[in-house]
């Protein structure tokens, strides 16, 4: 069974918290980032954002940040280890659940599986980066089955005063409680065979392969809170051959509505296309690769193919539409669903890259685990 562990968080106060959370810096342009920077000096972002052609430098100034923002009293430890309840709001939406600590041992025995491939080299980096910084800035996103007496402990728990309860300019409102017992929780939990990852495979990698702590932050909720979609794949360069004639693609006359039920969309110079191959299967992304990406664009490693773009199948296809680049051929893949990425997790077997976007994202800098 897998384990969950309290932990002292180190946060932001109260009044700061709305301030000092942000979403990852790699979701910002150079513009956004340059006045995030300059209008909010509680930002997260000032810790995370140390650029340095070296990467040593990069990293300890990183770590130099972290202290800083610890020194002025916008991070604090909490005094005693605790789980937390955290609950994320937008668009209508609620994700709900716990944030604790999940152990590399089980992890590495099967308790916890993973659904996607990871690369070796993000791995490694990453690895270096936590051994300097010392601190994980947000969770691992794990799943699991509906269970009732975590849903009705997380309803008591939200009659309480949270902690931390603020909104962001997205749209999202943020709620953070302390538990006050973790026992319940784990005895819950321990009900369970296993919990499955759905974001943050490289986050949890790194981590077991640094093996300098022997736990992971996590963030559990149960899979039907997931909101799931597919990778939009952009590809740049003229294929070999007419890929759709080949593939028996249908042109259609007008942009489509939303994510296609079955099969794939296309657009190209041409306009949209769309096509439904009999033998179909998920992973719909490695059917893909193999019948479309290799033969018509000579693509052998998507992870690596510097042709290759994605984006969140929550964009829109007007989006799609309006930023195709010249020469560029955008798939558009049906949503995923998590029954099929869980037997595909049991059999341990992977999806290719890119071939799930799993909300919610949780931002930096609302619950840390540092261990140094």
């Amino acid at each position: 069974m897998p384990r969950f562990e309290p932990f002292a968080a180190v946060r932001p106060p109260r009044a700061l918290a709305g301030l000092v959370s942000t979403r990852s810096y790699m979701t910002y342009s150079e513009e956004e980032l340059a006045h995030k920077l300059a209008s909010n000096p509680f930002s997260f972002l000032h810790v995370l954002q140390r650029p340095s052609p070296q990467e040593e430098a990069r990293f300890k100034g990183i770590r130099n940040g972290f202290e800083a923002f610890m020194a002025d009293g916008f991070l604090r430890a909490d005094d005693r280890e605790h789980l937390y309840l955290y609950r994320q709001q937008w668009s209508g939406r609620t994700f709900l659940g716990y944030l604790g600590l999940v152990s590399l041992e089980d992890y590495r025995d099967g308790s916890i599986l993973r659904h996607e491939q990871t690369i070796e080299a993000r791995e490694i980096l990453f690895a270096r980066y936590l051994q300097t910084t010392g601190f994980h800035a947000e969770p691992v996103l794990l799943t699991h089955a509906p269970q009732s007496q975590l849903s009705e402990t997380a309803v008591q728990i939200q009659r309480t005063e949270p902690l931390l309860d603020f909104a962001t300019t997205d749209g999202a409102t943020h709620s953070l409680w302390m538990v006050p017992f973790a026992e319940p929780i784990q005895a819950a939990l321990a009900q369970l065979s296993h919990l499955y990852i759905a974001d943050g495979h490289h986050r949890m990698a790194s981590a077991d392969r640094l093996g300098e702590d022997p736990y992971v932050m996590a963030f559990l909720v149960d899979s039907g809170q997931l909101l799931i979609s597919s990778f939009h794949r952009h590809i740049a360069g003229k294929a070999n051959g007419d890929w759709a004639s080949a593939l028996g693609a249908t042109p259609l006359d007008h942009r489509p509505e939303g994510l296609p039920k079955e099969g794939f969309y296309a657009l190209d110079e041409r306009g949209w296309w769309r096509f439904n191959p009999a033998d179909l299967a998920f992973p719909e992304s490695a059917w893909l690769f193999e019948n479309v990406l290799r033969p018509f664009w000579g693509v052998s490693d998507e992870r690596h193919d510097a042709r290759i773009r994605y984006e969140p199948g929550l964009v829109d296809l007007s989006t799609v539409e309006g930023e195709r680049r010249d020469q560029e051929t955008v798939f558009i893949l049906p949503k995923p669903h998590w029954k099929g990425i869980e037997e595909l997790a049991d059999r341990g077997e992977t999806v290719p890259p890119k071939s799930t976007y799993i909300e919610p994202k949780l931002r930096s800098g609302i619950t840390l685990y540092a261990w140094k």
